[in-house]
């Protein structure tokens, strides 16, 4: 017996235009999924047979590289979906998701998913949509790391942590970083990383905590970065 109710559908967005009795029948065929932290709900490379909803919870997207760096790319919550793009492209799973919370999802296998988009277009229309919101965040990133301005490339990304990872605390936003990392992905050298970081902490800009990161005026970062 299935705990999905048609009423947890219609709170997806890309359910949001069918009908009370069509949310009724597709719940049937739903799943509840609950993960405890840190569980991982599938890895990178697995295969994609499932479509996942938030239903509770966050849950945190991540991806490894050859050398064993593993960045996280996102975390999602409530009403957000996963899984969809490797699932409707039949491709291997190209990120780990593991939960961060306790969290709840709604499981769709994808042969009743893909039977109820050929009844219902307007669902295949709420994905694409979701999905180019998503794609426009990451071009936006993608040209704030593209800068020719080494500063601003660095400001950018020390903005991008601070907003998927970063904490508030003492009024403070604080984010973990490591120096290889953040050289890496804002395509400096160690050296002029160490001294920037350097002198946006003589300025007050930031500060250093060991490994913890703290931005006492991102406003400035955000001018650095070229921010509107």
């Amino acid at each position: 017996m299935t705990n999905i109710t048609y009423e947890k559908l219609a709170s997806i967005s890309i359910f949001q235009e069918l009908s009370k009795e069509t949310l009724g029948e597709l719940a049937a065929h739903c799943r509840l999924v609950n993960l405890a932290p840190e569980e991982i709900l599938f890895r990178q490379g697995d295969t994609s047979r499932t479509l996942y909803l938030v239903e509770s919870g966050t849950i945190q997207v991540s991806r490894e590289y050859d050398d064993g760096e593993r960045i996280v790319l996102a975390r999602l919550g409530p009403h957000e979906v996963i899984g969809e793009l490797s699932m409707m492209c039949n491709k291997p799973r190209v990120a780990t998701v593991n939960a961060i919370e306790e969290t709840a999802l709604i499981a769709l296998d994808n042969d009743v998913f893909f039977a109820y988009l050929g009844k219902y277009p307007n669902m295949a229309v709420a994905i694409l949509a979701q999905l180019s919101h998503r794609l426009r965040a990451m071009d936006l990133k993608f040209y704030e790391m593209g800068l020719s301005n080494a500063p601003a490339r660095l400001a950018s990304l020390i903005l991008f942590l601070a907003e998927e990872q970063g904490e508030v605390q003492s009024g403070l936003i604080t984010t973990n970083f490591r120096l290889q990392r953040i050289a890496r992905a804002a395509d400096v050298d160690i050296d002029w990383l160490q001294n920037q970081l350097a002198d946006w902490s003589d300025e007050g800009y930031i500060g250093i905590d060991g490994r913890r990161l703290l931005l006492h005026d991102p406003e400035i970062l955000m001018n650095i970065a070229g921010w509107e």
